[in-house]
């Protein structure tokens, strides 16, 4: 039965989402900028005429996929060699917050945007508007150029079309869909304590439906997961051994991209897709700034943008034309969905999610 009071407020949330221009099934930018954090005073850095520092030299932290092959690419193009530290988004914070007095890089690429954000109150990136930041849409930039996106997480489903068959189960198209009750017990998430891709499915759940309402679809669909991982790539492991019917994944392109032959359906749900960028940003006081710039205005021009997809198969934040698999912005039903808001509410939601969902303690 795909039905229910929970359903008949989705679809009542859904006609007013459509009001206010996130039209379901069709392709749509985000239509709302959260308001920005309060920023240092420094003016962003002018991006007139730039010409490499007299050391042919870039040194990054990376918190990105095939960061070889872009520092590689971006030598190539540039004639600046990249020397690069992989790490976590977190792990980058808190370097950068030890090294503030003595900046030990130059640019910050890749992580989750909510670092950035805190990265940029504490004074540790620096502002810059590149000439091509205005292809980039405003809800994956920092307004005065302290940090912009050049690619996007999005949050989607990853479904064994094996398994679906052999459970009778339809294939899901919309969020609305996984409260159903015939996929109890074949539905797999990760936990918003641990899983960024996990609150990220939650708060945006309650921006599009209203909190009221979003708890109680919710309540719903996580009467179908039995059990929560601690990473959210793991339901779409999960899910290509068919183990579950349906993984709520970021990125779910990248699994079917990687194991062609296997049953796998990635869909990104018609009534409203989460993402959240991947930014770039210039380290404060770094001592190649000139390098750093130009690797920012690489990293959105169309090549660079092919190049990045190339190394990490995710959605462009521009409209250049994607590689085979990978869907473009323009084509997703985008949520507005408010970083700033939920980044300041995540531990009041993680705590109400805690104790609606005993079952996982």
């Amino acid at each position: 039965m795909r039905g229910g009071n929970v359903h008949r407020s989705i679809v009542v949330a859904l006609v007013l989402a459509i009001a206010v221009g996130m039209v379901t099934g069709c392709a749509a930018k985000p239509t709302a900028t959260p308001k920005p954090a309060p920023k240092p005073t420094e003016k962003p850095t002018e991006p007139a005429g730039i010409q490499p520092d007299a050391e042919k030299v870039l040194s990054m932290y990376v918190a990105y996929g095939g960061p070889d092959i872009i520092a590689a690419e971006f030598e190539k193009a540039s004639g600046i060699k990249v020397e690069y530290l992989t790490m976590s988004s977190g792990e980058v914070l808190a370097r950068l917050q030890a090294e503030k007095a003595n900046p030990q890089t130059d640019v910050w690429f890749g992580g989750g945007s909510d670092a950035f954000i805190q990265a940029t109150e504490d004074g540790l990136i620096e502002a810059y508007k590149s000439p091509d930041q205005g292809r980039v849409d405003a809800a994956f930039r920092d307004q005065e150029g302290y940090w912009t996106g050049v690619s996007l997480v999005v949050v989607g489903f990853l479904a064994n079309s094996d398994r679906l068959a052999d459970k009778g189960l339809e294939l899901p198209t919309k969020w609305s869909d996984l409260s159903d009750s015939s996929y109890k017990d074949e539905l797999m998430a990760s936990n918003p304590n641990t899983s960024g891709t996990a609150y990220t499915s939650v708060s945006g759940v309650l921006q599009l439906l209203g909190e009221e309402e979003g708890w109680k679809f919710l309540d719903q669909m996580y009467a179908n997961i039995p059990s929560l991982t601690k990473s959210g790539s793991a339901p779409g492991k999960m899910a290509l051994a068919g183990e579950y019917s349906v993984g709520i994944v970021p990125d779910p392109h990248n699994l079917f991209l990687k194991n062609p032959d296997a049953p796998l359906v990635p869909v990104f749900p018609e009534d409203g897709v989460l993402a959240w960028p991947s930014p770039v940003a210039i380290v404060k006081g770094g001592k190649h700034p000139n390098n750093a710039k130009l690797f920012v205005d690489w990293c959105l021009s169309p090549e660079g943008q092919k190049i990045l997809m190339s190394a990490s198969p995710r959605v462009p934040t521009t409209s250049v034309e994607t590689i085979e698999g990978v869907p473009s912005v323009d084509d997703l039903n985008l949520i507005a969905y408010d970083h700033l808001k939920w980044g300041a509410e995540r531990e009041r939601v993680v705590e109400e999610f805690n104790k609606r969902y005993t079952q996982y303690q």
